[in-house]
């Protein structure tokens, strides 16, 4: 930890508490053990009473990158802004947000140009993940347009902009917003005579502070409980949960039993070399470039040894191991190459590879089997694309941590990022979004993706297979998810596109439906495929054949297959719209004449049902395949059961939350047959904020933070345990009753990515690690603190069931051995993990006392504005 006295000119290294003067502003911010990575700056607060709880921004005007054309004589020289105003408390019309909701914000437009300009035959466009719902300005009106896409645009009463000027637009906007990265960069301007663009230049980033004023608050209701983190909170909550232990021999994930040797020595290597590595088949091959790539030397004094056999019958199983280390040498005994590798994997674990020329080890025997035969973790490509090489080194680490499942999410309504010979308008449209109102080069912008189109935002088939075969290698699988009916806008435009050139064989919406819907992300019938055409039949076994065609090349058959299969609704049928016209609360496809003929025909076919009808007619198509296993969101199969689909198994992510009901739904799913995937978003998304700060990404509606600790201490084979170590998405307590029903099986679970607000492989790094890693620690061990599940108890914040201080005890041999061990792993692979901000406190006397969730993590601190800096 860094702190600085002087604005940031200088800077100090934290070593214990220290005197910086009362009444000083102090700035500190934690630095990566190779010094290469920097939290964000924080302030640190007076001394904290009540902790004791579970700008005005200017930009040049650019034209870089700009034509000559209308739209580029004023984009230059605006400067928009977005101040949060009021969550609450307020007097806007909320009666057209789900549930009466809404906030208030004020846009204001400043115009930098010398002269007037006065034309008003333009638009202003921007992406909003909440709905417009009014412009309270007389000059200016809005119109959504499609997903998150939304302009403004003069009325007849705009006078032009005057030189120098500065026009605030009040906005009432749906829901509430308490994180900044809810507002989207790369606003841009539609000239209407030639229907030019140009970007806004201060929002042509991803440093939203130039666009945006700093929120001041996170109350989302008077409700709202959540404590803000600031450096004192922060402070306060690391003196409690993170305690740097000696965690030496601590392996993540734990091994199931770790037994110590009488008069057990400690000893020093200078690397390995493997005997009988060719027991690991082509796994050798993974394990020998995580070697490399950590910098320990294969052909080292400290001999590895690799043996096929039999083990103790409590650990004999698929995937288990032993290992035993002396001064002689290590050897490792598996079932399976699988076993031997993740031996391999946890002898590595013991490594500290900071000096990888003399690794300290101690003698030790190890027993070990996974607890789930799933252990995976979600990357959502479709809304931002993901790097391949991002990909690898995320396939890297999940085979470090013994994650062995990689669900690919390789399309949704915002992107198509897979090639699939014979359907090139999937990837020569659907992967590009751009502003092309036609759509037919295009998907139209999304997500702050601006108005020109990024070439190759895709994996070429040879790139699909390069990433089968790098997983393979890596004990790794890879799961393809290809969503559908829903969130499938960018295959319905693309086959759109297709067909306007003459070739209808894979169409997938019904050119004379009528039908009006909004989805959940604010598209209208063109994110749904229509289940009634023999030509989404025909798309679907070209996809499914293609894709089976990819993998047999590789030499890796496709046996399980993502169907998606969430989300397909109108949500202006829910009970929270009441304000709308009944004219808009349409079932999907209800006015398609192509349903409405084979709701006459096939007696099988629900309207209020398409998402179980298309799961069930997919799934014969992968039985025809030879796939094994389908998997899909559990609100895609819901009210079917395992008896109607043909596949050998049929999984479910399981992605409800604790204080919505996830427990019937897990009941519910058990007694439907499916295998369950836990893929709860208030404990396992990571596109949630890591804590309760307006500067954190991400989204919020299933929870305000999802923090290391929270995933950590994660229950997932007792869900009801949960509420009595966590609050709900308001900061409030919850209560949890376990059903009176047996213990459902719990197949596996996963930490799930989505990227709506993630837009660079750098973000994603960081909003994913080390998150990962807790992951990894509950998929693959029982903890000792994790409760029985129990018919008829209950827990919430009174109850004192769980064992907290052993959990405090894990969690602190778990987090010494991150902060001061495995995170340098991570940055051996290339993974810029998220470098916590510290906690910090300023006593009376001035004395400055900081801390950090990490271990090992050094504090830097700045006296004068940032300007030095001291450790």
């Amino acid at each position: 930890i860094m702190y600085s006295i002087d604005e940031g000119r200088t800077w100090s290294e934290y070593s214990g508490p220290v005197g910086v003067g009362s009444g000083k502003t102090v700035t500190l911010q934690s630095v990566s053990s190779n010094g290469d990575l920097l939290s964000r700056v924080v302030i640190a607060d007076e001394e904290c009473s009540d902790c004791d709880h579970d700008g005005d921004f200017k930009t040049d005007p650019s034209t870089d990158g700009m034509s000559s054309n209308y739209a580029s004589e004023l984009a230059p020289y605006l400067l928009v802004m977005i101040e949060m105003e009021k969550n609450f408390d307020h007097d806007a019309d909320c009666s057209m947000g789900d549930w009466g909701l809404c906030h208030t914000q004020t846009l204001s437009i400043e115009y930098a140009g010398e002269e007037d300009y006065l034309d008003d035959q333009f638009k202003i466009y921007f992406s909003s993940i909440h709905r417009v719902l009014q412009v309270n300005h007389p000059d200016f009106e809005h119109q959504h347009v499609v997903g998150d896409l939304t302009y403004i645009q003069p009325t007849s009463s705009f006078g032009g902009f005057q030189s120098k000027t500065k026009i605030e637009l009040p906005l009432v906007m749906e829901y509430w917003s308490v994180q900044e990265t809810d507002n989207m960069p790369r606003w841009f301007v539609v000239d209407d005579r030639d229907q030019s663009t140009a970007i806004i230049g201060n929002t042509d980033t991803e440093e939203v502070h130039s666009f945006v004023v700093p929120y001041t608050s996170t109350m989302k209701t008077p409700t709202d409980n959540n404590v803000q983190m600031t450096a004192a909170t922060r402070f306060s909550l690391n003196q409690k949960t993170a305690k740097e232990v000696d965690a030496s021999i601590r392996i993540i994930p734990t091994p199931y039993e770790i037994v110590g040797r009488d008069n057990a020595q400690s000893f020093d290597i200078n690397g390995i070399s493997m005997v009988n590595g060719q027991l690991l088949g082509n796994l050798q091959i993974g394990a020998a470039d995580l070697l490399l790539k950590l910098g320990v030397n294969d052909n080292g004094d400290h001999k590895v040894t690799f043996m096929i056999g039999s083990l103790p019958s409590d650990t004999d199983g698929a995937e288990s191991y032993t290992m035993e280390t002396t001064v002689d040498g290590t050897t490792i005994m598996g079932t399976d190459r699988s076993g031997l590798f993740h031996g391999f994997m946890s002898f590595i674990g013991l490594l500290d590879v900071s000096n990888a020329a003399k690794m300290t080890l101690t003698e030790m025997i190890i027993y070990d089997k996974p607890r789930f035969d799933y252990r995976g973790h979600q990357v959502d490509v479709a809304r931002n694309f993901r790097s391949k090489e991002a990909i690898k080194k995320t396939i890297d680490a999940m085979a470090l941590w013994k994650l062995n499942v990689l669900h690919l999410a390789l399309t949704n309504d915002e992107g198509w990022r897979l090639e699939i010979p014979g359907l090139e308008e999937l990837t020569s449209v659907g992967s590009k979004r751009c502003f092309d109102p036609s759509e037919e080069t295009c998907l139209l912008t999304q997500l702050g993706s601006g108005p020109y189109a990024e070439e190759q935002q895709y994996y070429t088939r040879d790139d699909y297979i390069e990433l089968l075969k790098y997983a393979e290698e890596r004990n790794v699988k890879i799961l393809p998810e290809f969503n559908m009916p829903a969130h499938a806008r960018a295959a319905v435009i693309s086959m759109e596109a297709r067909a306007k050139n003459g070739d209808d064989t894979y169409r997938l919406t019904d050119p004379e439906d009528e039908t009006f819907l909004l989805t959940v992300q604010f598209y209208d019938r063109t994110s749904i495929i229509n289940p009634c055409l023999d030509s989404s039949v025909r798309f679907v076994e070209k996809l499914v054949g293609e894709v089976k065609q990819m993998h047999d090349d590789a030499g890796i058959p496709l046996e399980s297959y993502h169907f998606g299969g969430d989300e397909a609704k109108n949500i202006l049928l829910g009970a929270g719209y009441s304000s709308y016209s009944d004219e808009l609360k349409e079932q999907p496809f209800s006015k398609s004449p192509s349903c409405q003929a084979k709701r006459l025909n096939d007696p099988s076919f629900d309207i209020e049902k398409i998402a179980n009808y298309w799961a069930i007619t997919v799934n014969k198509i992968l039985i025809e395949n030879g796939v094994k296993e389908m998997v899909a969101w559990q609100d895609g199969l819901r009210s079917t059961t395992k008896d109607q689909y043909e596949t050998e198994s049929v999984a479910v992510n399981l992605w409800g939350t604790l204080y919505w009901g996830s427990i019937v739904e897990l009941e519910d799913a058990a007694d439907e047959g499916f295998e369950i995937i836990m893929s709860n978003p208030d404990y396992l998304y990571f596109d949630f904020p890591y804590e309760v700060n307006p500067e954190e990404r991400g989204y919020y509606w299933a929870a305000r933070q999802n923090s290391v600790y929270k995933v950590f201490s994660f229950a997932p084979e007792n869900l009801a345990q949960n509420a009595e170590t966590s609050v709900d998405r308001d900061g409030n307590e919850m209560s949890v009753t376990t059903p009176s029903i047996p213990q459902p099986r719990i197949h596996g679970m996963q930490g799930q990515t989505w990227s709506e607000t993630i837009r660079t492989d750098d973000q994603y790094y960081e909003m994913a690690f080390p998150r990962v890693l807790a992951v990894a620690e509950r998929a693959w061990h029982l903890a000792n603190w994790e409760m029985n599940w129990s018919p008829g108890v209950t827990y919430n914040g009174e109850t004192d069931l769980v064992p907290k201080d052993e959990l405090a005890t894990d969690y602190n041999g778990f987090v010494s051995a991150l902060g001061c061990r495995e995170m340098l792993k991570l940055e051996y692979l290339g993974i810029k993990y998220r470098v916590p901000p510290p906690g910090a406190s300023i006593d009376a006397s001035g004395v400055l006392t900081a801390n950090s969730e990490l271990p090992c993590t050094a504090i830097m601190y700045s006296i004068d504005e940032g300007r030095t800096w001291s450790l």
